[in-house]
């Protein structure tokens, strides 16, 4: 506290973030949460309309889940343990529906195999009905195992051979050893896997809302459903309070777990040992069961790219470049670089700011820092359309006309994807020494002097991750900004959705693969930048 006297500056800074926290974080969301009132939260309950929609999320969130770590473990298993060949290209495949909005592969799904699908209609001749349950089911497993399979494959890989190698030379089987000691051991990974998918699957909005038809509703299209069609503001709040406790659940369990009973597996020593082999027949299931679940991704991606190309997919397969012709041209255009511009400074404002943030709360010595603490990693449990329907909630306002609707896309997309950036930030911070810090002002230069150029060179790292995931979380979500748009600034994401709906699949599928090859492309420049910066760092050296 004393610094903070001596500093006003730091005091002013601190004061800040305090206030921008409790602005956007804060306000917003009691704003939803007070908005029904004890009486309209009475009258919702009774009228029961909730409990269909309700059981309808826990269930698809339930077998969702299951199937998509299913396969992610199976994925992350691949990677790691086997000696398969490919690896670089699953990989690559296993990244690719991050890059890409979740609802993209309902819209692909019904391509493939709706009604008049290529797979289910042009090769066996069936019609079948793809709305509810199963094609949800079917399309989030997709769209969310990648999420598993990061988390699974990063606990596998820290994991240290010497256990299972021991266990190997005490006799057991590889079996055994699966059983015993690599699966309990990848439980923190595995943990994280299924509560991380569970939280994505339960807040998604997109794929429930293209495939769920109208007899299939879950909370999130209920609270979307109820402002669009009915106006019931109150009633929709009262929808996405239950889908946040809900959300808030399942993260408070992810963070008990993360903070829970240890398994510790890497110390002090290095290790060289390697891994023990798995048996041949091993490493070919899994290099079957990468390749047809890489097969299903290609087919999904590839057959967005041939409609985008097409005339009329999959009735006139006549090459023609139109469709991006129509993306590019007029207001269409003005959707992609509205989703660059937006996500591009929301991605660099939130990597600072939650670096910022990170070291006030891991330095300070300050009342109150745990109470930040826990605001700032707040908004990873909150889902986009909650989010959203706070900010619309809050600044809707007539006074507040003059602002420019993009800002406030920009405003939301900072402060929805802090959790990310700040977390590293403080996991970054945790292993410098404090004296670092102390040798700086000691010297006499100021705490900020010294973050600016002390710790925040050392933490580009950090950096990154809060611009990468904040950029393309933006580039791809909807729920978040399906309140918050008008015409003149329309994302990517919204346009997708909208052509979908409107059945223009080749307009739609074109918007697609432009949203999906700017945000690599975007992606590409910014790590040749980063490495260039570090080599010119290391030149400087």
């Amino acid at each position: 506290m004393r610094s903070l006297q001596r500093e006003p500056a730091l005091l002013l800074a601190l004061l800040a973030v305090a206030a921008l926290v409790l602005t956007f974080i804060v306000y917003p969301q009691l704003q939803v949460v007070l908005a029904p009132g004890p009486g309209g939260y009475v009258q919702f309950l009774q009228e029961g309309t909730w409990l269909v929609p309700l059981r309808n999320s826990i269930q698809l969130t339930l077998l969702s889940t299951t199937t998509a770590v299913l396969l992610g473990f199976i994925y992350a298993y691949a990677m790691v343990y086997s000696n398969m060949r490919w690896k670089p290209f699953f990989r690559l495949i296993g990244i690719l529906p991050l890059l890409s909005p979740p609802f993209v592969v309902a819209a692909a799904y019904t391509l493939l195999f709706g009604a008049r699908g290529v797979i289910t209609y042009g090769v066996f001749g069936q019609s079948p009905n793809i709305y509810g349950l199963n094609g949800v089911w079917g399309v989030q497993t997709i769209a969310f195992f990648p999420f598993a399979y990061q988390l699974i494959a990063d606990a596998l890989s820290r994991s240290d051979p010497r256990m299972e190698q021991a266990a190997r030379n005490l006799g057991a089987g590889s079996w055994r050893v699966f059983w015993t000691v690599t699966l309990p051991l990848s439980r923190p990974g595995l943990g994280a896997a299924i509560l991380t998918t569970a939280i994505y699957i339960l807040e998604d909005f997109g794929n429930p809302q293209l495939l769920g038809g109208v007899f299939f509703y879950v909370l999130p299209t209920q609270a979307y459903s109820l402002i669009s069609s009915f106006g019931e503001y109150t009633s929709a709040a009262a929808v996405s309070t239950i889908l946040l406790l809900l959300a808030l659940g399942l993260y408070l369990a992810k963070v008990r777990l993360d903070g829970g009973r240890s398994f510790v597996t890497i110390s002090g020593r290095t290790s060289s040992m390697p891994r023990p082999p798995v048996s041949r027949g091993v490493s070919w299931a899994c290099f079957a069961a990468c390749l047809v679940l890489a097969g299903v991704i290609l087919l999904v991606y590839g057959s967005l790219v041939v409609s985008a190309l097409t005339l009329r997919f999959p009735n006139n397969l006549q090459f023609t470049t139109e469709h991006f012709q129509y993306v590019l041209s007029g207001t269409n255009g003005d959707a992609l670089r509205n989703t660059l511009v937006f996500s591009g400074v929301a991605a660099a404002v939130s990597a600072v700011f939650a670096l910022f943030a990170g070291w006030l709360v891991q330095r300070g010595q300050w009342p109150g820092r745990r109470a930040l603490d826990l605001l700032l990693i707040l908004p990873a449990a909150i889902p986009g359309i909650f989010f959203g329907l706070g900010y619309l909630t809050a600044f809707n306002q007539r006074w507040l006309d003059f602002v420019d609707r993009g800002w406030l896309i920009i405003i939301a997309f900072v402060f929805w994807n802090i959790p990310v950036g700040y977390q590293a930030a403080v996991a970054g911070l945790r292993q410098i020494d404090r004296s670092i810090d102390e040798a700086a002002t000691s010297l006499g230069a100021s705490s900020l002097r010294g973050f600016r150029e002390v710790i925040i060179p050392m933490l580009g790292g950090s950096l990154r991750v809060g611009f990468i995931t904040t950029f393309v979380r933006a580039v791809t979500t909807l729920s978040l900004v399906i309140f918050l748009f008008t015409p003149p600034t329309t994302v990517a994401t919204i346009r997708i959705y909208q052509l979908v709906g409107d059945l223009n699949w080749g307009a739609a599928t074109a918007y697609t693969v432009a949203d999906i090859g700017m945000a690599i492309l975007a992606l590409s420049i910014f790590a040749v930048l980063a490495r260039g910066r570090i080599a010119l760092g290391a030149a400087r050296a």
